[in-house]
Order: C-alpha cells, then structure tokens, then sequence
C-alpha cells in the first residue's frame, strides 16, 4: 500500500467528486481545524463550498477496508449543499 499523502487522498477524492457530477472540482484538501479531520474545498461554476472529512474514513477507503460508502455519503451530502446552495 502506497503512503497516504495529502496529494493521493485529493487525487481519491478528486476521482470520487466526478463520479457524483462532473461540474465539482476540488479545489484543495488540507488539515483541517479540527484534530482528525481534512478540510476538503470544491468549486461549482465559480462558487466554492467546504467539507470536513474525517481522516478515518479517508484513509479506510485508500486502504480498501470498506468505508466507502461513508465517504461517498460525505462527499455526496458536500456536492449537493454546493449544488442547491449555488445551483440556477
């Protein structure tokens, strides 16, 4: 198994953000305020949005453990705030 590294998990994430709509970019991900937490930033149409991403989970679905579907739920629930938040 690779190192996880901050550029493996935004390329995972960046490839799972895709597959839920291929308008959300991500933009960044970076340690987050809180302990065990990334900050992930994405980016739809030019409006950005923010979701904090628990390091466990992420790193779970690199390892292939499971998880998946926590983090697809995450990352789906972050797409679609941006995308009613910003949507037209």
């Amino acid at each position: 198994m690779p190192e996880i590294t901050i550029d493996l998990i935004e390329e995972t994430l960046r490839k799972e953000v895709q597959k839920l709509d291929k308008n959300v970019q991500v933009v960044a991900v970076e340690p987050g305020k809180k302990k065990n937490f990334y900050r992930v930033t994405l980016l739809k149409d030019g409006k950005s949005g923010s979701a904090d991403l628990e390091k466990e989970v992420i790193n779970q679905f690199l390892s292939h453990e499971g998880k998946g579907k926590e983090l697809r739920r995450a990352l789906g629930k972050a797409v679609s705030h941006l995308s009613i938040r910003y949507g037209r």
